[in-house]
């Protein structure tokens, strides 16, 4: 089982709303997918449909084992039409996280690992989500991913998060930042279009090109299924949204692809 963490440490930037689009589209496709929610604010957790709960937050204490935490996943597939072997689960968080703040990184990301050493054999990848600011929580997941994606969302001060998290990989000497795709991007704007060719220029694939090139538009559909707590891919599949996290789905196989061979 492979490990994608979404990591930006600026607030805004869709993060959480990629990561479980990316989720849902991995899962449409026939691959069983668990999502980790690692942000006190449960926001992965409540945008899937699901309550927020203590089941993260326990097993990172260690007051509940990992076999506690297998237990306390929750479906969030919400009965959609998934290819065959195509699964959706969270391990749900809550704001007892906040309570993790000054363990050591190290302990939090050794209990981590040996909750996904548990569920190996159920899932074909793990996605992480991350809390929008520099934390034990944060480092940890660096710390026990295979690939690191940071969404940039379009706007000022835009590239500040993706900065901060490469400078975080660096400091700590976690896995590097695999790649990087802006969201919320008007193509009908200059800067935008000069943006997403900017962050894919900044993060490379092991064959010098750009390692990510899809980007995400702006679109209603968005907020639609951010209040309606159903994944973009699920909520409308045919959407602009839906089409451009396919797309970067896509290349995410192929980042897949590469670190396990």
């Amino acid at each position: 089982m492979r490990i994608v963490t979404f990591s930006n440490l600026k607030g805004g930037s869709a993060k959480t709303t990629s990561t479980l689009a990316v989720a849902a589209e991995l899962a449409r496709r026939g691959r069983a997918v668990l999502a980790v929610d690692l942000d006190p604010q449960a926001t992965l957790t409540t945008s899937a449909g699901l309550e927020p709960g203590p089941a993260a937050a326990s097993l990172l204490s260690g007051d509940g084992s990992p076999e506690d935490a297998r237990a306390a996943l929750v479906d969030a597939s919400g009965g959609a039409d998934l290819a065959d072997g195509g699964a959706l689960h969270v391990l749900p968080a809550d704001r007892r996280l906040l309570r993790l703040e000054r363990t050591a990184p190290v302990q939090l990301s050794r209990r981590l690992l040996s909750f996904i050493d548990v569920v190996e054999g159920n899932y074909d990848v793990a996605v992480v989500d991350t809390p929008p600011q520099a934390s034990a929580l944060v480092t940890a997941a660096l710390a026990s991913t295979d690939l690191v994606l940071v969404p940039v969302a379009s706007g000022r001060g835009a590239l500040d998060g993706l900065g901060d998290v490469v400078e975080l990989t660096e400091r700590f000497g976690t896995a590097p930042v695999t790649g990087a795709f802006v969201t919320r991007v008007n193509t009908s704007s200059l800067h935008d279009r000069e943006l997403v060719e900017y962050v894919a220029s900044q993060i490379a694939g092991p064959d010098g090109e750009p390692a990510i090139r899809a980007f995400v538009r702006e679109t209603v559909r968005v907020r639609e299924a951010e209040m309606a707590r159903v994944p973009v891919p699920l909520y409308a599949p045919r959407s602009t949204a839906a089409q451009d996290y396919a797309a970067l789905v896509d290349e995410v196989e192929v980042l897949l692809e590469q670190h396990g061979s």
